[in-house]
């Protein structure tokens, strides 16, 4: 039994990754499902072992992406860093000098902890937290 549900989950694997998106990728998430109820099956495992998994797996995530932002340079070790980036109406990026900069949340678009990113070379410039 496992075996044949096995080859149903390649065959949908493979429709999904050879053939176009809109043909594919409805196979591809049937055989996402069909792979889970097999791993469900095999394994004799209940709802609350892939929440609690999935659960640590986000937390790993969300304090990987806060250390990333915690080790960039707020705006005062920024100018001090780059004293030729101090513009009257802003900052301008270290590396190629352009003035057009955007600034994004960390987690979401309304997050409170931000950071600065050059529209035209796409580095990330200083990090900061609105209040």
């Amino acid at each position: 039994m496992y075996m044949n549900l096995l080859g149903i989950f390649l065959l949908f694997v493979f429709l999904g990754v050879f053939f176009p998106p809109f043909f594919g990728g409805c196979f591809f998430l049937i055989a996402f499902f069909i792979f889970l109820t097999i791993i469900i099956i095999f394994f004799s495992l209940n709802f609350f072992w892939f929440l609690l998994i999935g659960l640590g797996i986000y937390g790993y995530m969300y304090l990987v992406k806060y250390n990333k932002w915690k080790k960039l340079p707020d705006l005062q070790q920024y100018m001090r860093e780059n004293p030729e980036c101090k513009l009257d109406g802003g900052v301008c990026c270290n590396y190629c000098q352009s003035t057009q900069t955007s600034q994004q949340g960390l987690f979401s678009q309304r997050s409170k902890l931000r950071f600065y990113t050059c529209k035209q070379c796409g580095s990330t410039l200083f990090r900061f937290k609105v209040l």
